[in-house]
């Protein structure tokens, strides 16, 4: 042994120093040295442990804890870990003198001379802290990470660090809790990350399970949807398809319109160019003219100058014409008279000419004329077609057919009102049939399990179920209602709370039959005792209907304990019953918590609570007999249900009243869906010739509408004939064309008529020149006059006609250019209502290449629309909608599945290390901490609870003790086993660890408290044993005493704290030597 005293403020060396231990001795993260300045009770002290087990020694009151909350506080543990102070000033040394105060701890590195140094420097003032690791000022996350992080240090595990004010939570810790703080406390922390990481990968597998059950059941009910929409989805889909032909020649109805009207602005610019070419040619041709009448004016004032001048010259000479005439002989008779008649020939030929001369003009005003009558037809047939409504527009028709349109839409709309009606009647009535259904098997199957129940009561209490089946058949007989046997009354589905009404209720009890007036109570007992069956019936007197009261106050005011509600609350009957049941056994003062109720101190600060039922034990506080003053607490345990567990848990009084109340509601309703149906099909069948009388009308009108459309299409026909044929006429020649041919003609026939009759004169003169002379100027100045008349006349008809076609081409212009506006007009707005596309250019290419053609298919495929019968108008956006949905969850069902199946591997490896050396760890504890148990003369063991279902979250721990022969393995809590007695399973919990842990050390605070002195040595031989093995952590004990004679090794090290007042004088003459004896110091100095 190597004593050692732990100085302090006041207190002298001790005289005999003791051995100091080698450096490498110390594990890495042990504790080397404690140096505290100005903290709690100590101005100055310095602790230098051992690197095994540490007894820190010491009378109460002298700083033994102040050490545990040095190290806490040294490391950066929390205050509220140590169960005293909160605030870090509340550790400072009083005294207005002191303001500040440190801890230093000196932990080993694992390396020799290279140890680590924490110190933590705190101020009074503003509560603050000062980090410095090995004399360099650093942030807590710094130290955090070397103590918590490196070195393993948990001072928040109870498995390791267990201060005083704790010890008692120690056996408070659930087992789950327990499980969780052995992890961190053995191996390197790896178990218990890796049975974090299982919990949230079960977590996450069974978020993904619930969330792909749920996508699942929503794929299929958005399928199922979808299925039983696909007839009027086709049918929509068939609408829109034709409404998109509709849309589409809509579209291109102005472009169509443009088209037309360009092709006619294309072929006006066309005519315009070759009246212009023509009319360019006329002025040609005038301009021709002025040559040739010149010459022949000219020639003409020659010719009549000549002839006046010949004529005065013959004024005087005797006319002897006639005698010449007649001077020839028979010969020149014959000659005579045929050039005669060759010249009657010709004059007769050039009256003809001169008559067909006189016919062209009459035939170019008669063609004048046809054109000009043809203009005017033109013009109005133009203002007519002008006058006509756009293509489409029918007048009056169209807003008849639209109201039309509107009416059938409206009746169509009713019908499908009248059909989601019917719908929704047929899934009510569906749903009344399944309700009904569904009411009827759970009536039977009451009946089935309270035949069951009674069975199974009968085979205790025989005759019960015959008093049962006699009490069914005679109901009537009762004044009021009778009740019974309670057991079948009473419906709980809770096994927890049916093993807490079992346990508080008397076995007798549930065989009771309730009554409320005495002469039923009397009646029924008759009877029972002619059937051979011994009742017992109990009369209430009371109100049946009142509430049940609480007289230890309401279960809510005591939800910060744990508790939930009062055992009433838990189960259903008739309230007769409930009133019986707190009557005989005071149900109604139960309560009922969960495993975290805070029993102790719910007894302790609410004295009139008396009983407390929770899953692990049922809690009673009962008065002893002979002191009043004296209470005790009774914990036992839960058995399990058997009268109640016979059968279903069924309410034979309500609940099969209320499910044949339901059963009748449903046939009542059925009768009036069904009369309703009736009344909507009536109605719908009505509708229905509704909308077919219309649809009738509606053909009619469109009948109409396409005759008047033919009419408009035949004036436009007849208008476009008249322009073909005045375009026709106005192309063809003018007959005063021909003249000029015929002018020669007839110049000839004038000729040859001159010829003979020269050749006559020359016969009939006797060659007189005067005579010849004068013929041939007046016959020149005829034939100048004729030619001039001929040119005259021509230039006249040529200037006219150059006047009229000049304004044909101011008018041709002028139409140009209106119809050039038109155009452009025409085009900006087809633009704007359809710009056109290659896809839109293809999509018409299709469709017919006249306005009316292209309005007679658009009237046509509106009206096919309109005949379609929709049963419901949202069906495709429901079912796109829908499909959208099925797409998106589809998606995320696989990112589910994948999520799941890598959650799936994730729990797969991780169990297969985890599980298996938690096993081997948990059966390395058992087999110790049974042995050690062993050894105190009891029976304890440690079970690891295995949660079904890869419920990684409830796996726990259970320390089971058993301190008396005649009791069983009980759990260790904090309020079954004494303080001694969890003492005890504490420490040796501990020691248990002590051989699996690596923790670099372990702090007990005064944990033999309570323990009896042969327990007590056998449980310091044991810690003795297990915190001196090799690759042990380090172990500090902290206790007040130790018995005496207790065996010590040179791995223990006793820290003696020696603190206070006088402290220094004991000190000062404090003999190692006196202590302990000069030989058996002299033995152990030797050794």
């Amino acid at each position: 042994m190597d004593p050692s005293s732990a100085g302090c403020s006041g207190a002298g060396p001790s005289r005999r120093p003791f051995k100091r231990q080698r450096v490498d001795a110390y594990p890495k993260g042990s504790i080397m040295k404690v140096e505290v300045h100005n903290f709690m009770t100590y101005k100055h002290a310095v602790i230098e442990p051992g690197p095994k087990l540490n007894l820190v020694l010491g009378p109460n009151g002298t700083g033994k804890s102040s050490l545990v909350c040095a190290i806490s506080i040294g490391l950066g543990g929390r205050t509220t870990l140590l169960g005293r102070a909160e605030d870090l000033k509340d550790y400072v040394r009083r005294g207005d003198d002191v303001q500040t105060g440190w801890v230093e701890v000196t932990l080993s590195s694992g390396q020799p001379g290279r140890p680590y140094t924490v110190r933590r420097e705190m101020s009074k003032a503003d509560n603050h802290s000062t980090w410095r690791l090995n004399g360099r000022e650093v942030p807590l996350r710094e130290v955090t990470e070397l103590v918590r992080d490196k070195l393993k240090v948990q001072l928040d595990n109870l498995c390791q660090f267990l201060p005083q004010d704790k010890v008692v939570e120690f056996a408070r810790m659930k087992p789950v809790d327990l499980l969780e703080a052995t992890e961190k406390a053995i191996g390197n922390g790896e178990l218990y990350e890796q049975h974090q990481s299982l919990i949230e990968a079960r977590k996450e597998l069974t978020k993904q399970d619930e969330h792909k059950a749920a996508l699942e059941a929503s794929l299929a009910r958005l399928k199922a949807e979808n299925d039983r929409n696909t007839q009027d989805v086709k049918n929509i889909q068939r609408r829109e398809a034709v409404l998109q032909e509709v849309e589409v020649a809509n579209k291109k109805l102005p472009w169509q319109l443009y088209e037309e009207k360009r092709l006619k602005y294309v072929e006006d610019k066309q005519k315009l160019k070759e009246a212009k070419e023509h009319l360019a040619k006329l002025q040609r041709e005038a301009q021709e003219d002025a040559g040739p009448l010149a010459e022949r004016q000219q020639r003409l004032a020659q010719l009549k100058a000549t002839k006046a001048k010949i004529e005065g010259d013959m004024r005087r000479v005797d006319a002897s014409v006639a005698g010449v005439t007649v001077a020839g002989g028979s010969r020149g008779a014959q000659q005579q008279k045929g050039l005669e008649e060759e010249m009657n020939d010709a004059l007769d030929e050039v009256r003809a000419k001169e008559a067909v001369l006189q016919g062209l003009e009459a035939e170019a005003a008669k063609r004048e004329q046809r054109i000009e009558q043809l203009t005017s037809q033109v013009a109005e047939l133009e203002v007519a077609v002008a006058a006509l409504p756009p293509p489409g527009d029918t007048g009056e028709l169209g807003p008849r057919r639209q109201q039309l349109m509107r009416e059938q839409q409206d009746v169509r709309t009713q019908i499908n009102s009248l059909d989601m009606q019917l719908d929704e009647l047929r899934s009510s009535r569906e749903a009344l049939q399944r309700q009904g259904a569904l009411a009827d098997d759970r009536l039977r199957r009451i009946d089935d399990a309270k035949l069951r129940r009674l069975r199974a009561l009968d085979q205790r209490y025989q005759g019960i179920f015959s008093a049962w089946q006699w009490l069914q058949q005679n109901r009537g007989q009762f004044r009021g209602s009778v009740f019974g046997p309670i057991a079948a009354e009473v419906e709980c589905p809770d096994a927890f709370h049916m093993q807490c009404l079992e346990g508080q209720v008397a076995a007798v009890t549930w065989t009771f039959f309730v009554t409320q007036f005495a002469e039923d109570q009397d009646l029924l007992d008759a009877q029972f005792k002619t059937l051979g069956f011994k009742a017992a019936i109990s009369n209430f007197t009371g109100n049946p209907d009142a509430a049940i009261a609480h007289p230890r106050g309401e279960a809510g005011s005591f939800a910060r304990y744990g508790i939930s509600q009062t055992m009433d609350q838990v189960f259903t009957a008739p309230l007769i019953v409930k009133h019986v049941l707190c009557a005989e056994h005071g149900i109604n003062e139960s309560y009922i918590g969960g495993r975290d109720a805070r029993v102790e101190d719910l007894f302790r600060e609410n004295p009139q609570i008396r009983t407390v039922w929770t899953p692990d034990a049922n809690y009673r506080r009962t008065r002893s007999l002979y002191n009043a003053a004296s209470e005790s607490t009774l914990v036992g345990d839960l058995r399990p249900a058997r009268l109640l567990a016979g059968g279903a848990q069924v309410d034979e009084g309500q609940e099969r009243a209320a499910l044949q109340a339901d059963i009748n509601r449903c046939q009542q309703e059925l009768a009036g869906v069904a009369q309703e149906e009736g009344k909507l099909r009536g109605l719908k069948q009505a509708k229905d010739q509704v909308w077919q009388r219309i649809q009738g009308d509606l053909k009619q009108l469109a009948e109409e509408i396409a005759r008047i459309q033919r009419k408009h299409s035949d004036m436009r026909s007849r208008l476009k004939s008249r322009q073909a044929e005045l375009e026709r006429l106005r192309r063809s020649p003018d007959p005063r064309k021909r003249g000029p041919a015929l002018q020669q003609e007839l110049n000839a026939a004038k000729q040859l008529g001159l010829e003979k009759a020269l050749e006559l004169a020359r016969l009939q003169a006797s060659q007189a020149d005067r005579l010849v002379a004068w013929a041939e100027a007046d016959l020149g100045m005829r034939e100048a006059t004729m030619q001039c008349d001929l040119i005259k006349d021509a230039s006249r008809q040529r200037e006219q006609q150059l006047t009229r076609w000049q304004n044909n081409v101011a008018a041709m212009s002028e139409a140009c250019k209106r119809s050039q506006d038109e155009c452009r007009r025409l085009k900006e707005a087809a633009e704007a209502a359809a710009p056109l596309t290659d896809e839109l250019q293809q999509a018409f290419a299709d469709l017919p290449d006249s306005l009316a053609d292209l309005q007679a298919f658009i009237d046509e495929k509106t009206a096919e629309a309109d005949g379609m019968l929709i049963a419901n108008p949202a069906a495709l956006r429901q079912y796109n909608d829908r499909c959208k949905q099925i797409n998106e969850q589809e998606r995320h069902l696989k990112e589910v599945e994948e999520h799941r199946e890598v959650a799936r591997n994730t729990i797969d490896d991780l169990a297969g290390k985890w599980l298996p050396e938690l096993k081997r760890i948990v059966a390395h504890v058992n087999q110790t901490f049974s042995a050690n148990f062993q050894t105190v003369g009891c029976a304890g063991d440690v079970v690891l609870h295995e949660a079904p279902g890869e419920d990684f979250a409830h796996y726990a721990i259970e320390i089971r003790v058993k301190f008396r022969d005649a009791e069983e393995l009980q759990t260790l809590d904090a309020n079954r086993q004494s303080g001694g007695e969890r003492s005890v399973s504490t420490i040796l919990y501990l020691i248990a660890l002590q051989g699996v842990t690596v923790t670099p050390f372990r702090v007990v605070d005064e944990i033999n408290q309570g323990m009896d002195p042969i327990n007590e040595r056998k449980v310091f031989m044991q810690l003795v044993d297990a915190a001196c093995r090799d690759g042990t952590p380090q172990c500090f004990l902290l206790t007040p005493k130790l018995l005496p004679d207790l065996p010590f090794t040179r791995d223990v090290t006793v820290l003696q704290i020696m603190n206070g007042e006088q402290i220094r004088q004991v000190a000062e003459r404090f003999s190692m030597d006196v202590l302990l004896g000069s030989k058996r110091m002299a033995a152990l100095a030797a050794a």
